[in-house]
């Protein structure tokens, strides 16, 4: 693609690379193994996309919304989301490596063996998703909103969590590890061998939760060592 900077705007760009003009896409479009650094997406609709083995590197996301979406593969390192609609998508094997999402919605999506290093997510909608076998180092979560999360085998490192809602959460043989959660609402969610090692939660809701067979050491609530009241009360 001709220019510093490829701009994805509806309009057809190179041979490699086809986007319809105002509207959404009229068919399912696919790309594979593509090099897309520095692309330009923006006030674009695509239903059924399917992007495989692409590389898509400093990307810009501005105002698109990807419906049935598939990314499997796929790279992005340092790309920028923002007002960004990702309805039940499906992201498999791919790796995000510092990007930041800006008001976003991943409503019914579907993660596994993704990887998130350095993410930000600010205004996100998290709405039923599914987590599987991935891992996540150095995540920010703002004024993120969802229900009824799965997550399953998902290795947490140096999170920091405010204002999150994730009520209804089901967390399964997951591992938090140096992190932090400030003003959550994990209400009527279930934690099943979960490792909690060197957390902190502060002013949360935890109302109804259940946690069984986890592993707490060093977990602290409002202040309290929960391993020692435990220990206190003879468990």
């Amino acid at each position: 693609m001709s220019g510093p900077r490829s701009h994805v705007t509806g309009l057809a760009v190179s041979a490699a690379l086809l986007l319809v003009a105002v509207g959404a896409c009229p068919s399912p479009l696919r790309y594979e193994r593509k090099d897309l650094t520095d692309a330009e997406f923006k006030s674009l609709t695509m239903n059924s996309p399917d992007f495989c083995d692409v590389n898509l590197r400093d990307g810009e996301f501005l105002r698109c919304s990807f419906y049935n979406g598939k990314f499997d593969r796929c790279s992005f390192t340092e790309p920028s989301f923002r007002d960004i609609t990702f309805q039940k998508p499906s992201f498999g094997n791919a790796a995000f490596e510092y990007p930041s999402f800006h008001t976003g919605s991943f409503k019914y999506g579907r993660f596994e063996n993704v990887t998130f290093d350095g993410t930000r997510f600010y205004n996100c909608d998290f709405n039923n998703i599914v987590y599987e076998y991935g891992a996540t180092d150095d995540l920010h979560l703002r004024n993120c909103t969802g229900r009824d999360w799965y997550l399953e085998r998902v290795q947490v490192r140096s999170l920091r969590a405010e204002y999150l809602e994730a009520a209804h959460g089901n967390w399964r043989y997951c591992e938090f590890d140096h992190g932090s959660f400030y003003s959550a609402d994990f209400s009527f969610s279930t934690m099943d061998n979960a490792d909690l090692r060197r957390m902190s939660l502060r002013r949360c809701d935890l109302s109804g939760t259940r946690l069984e067979n986890c592993d707490i050491r060093g977990l602290t609530i409002n202040g309290i060592d929960i391993e020692e009241l435990l220990r206190k009360a003879g468990h």
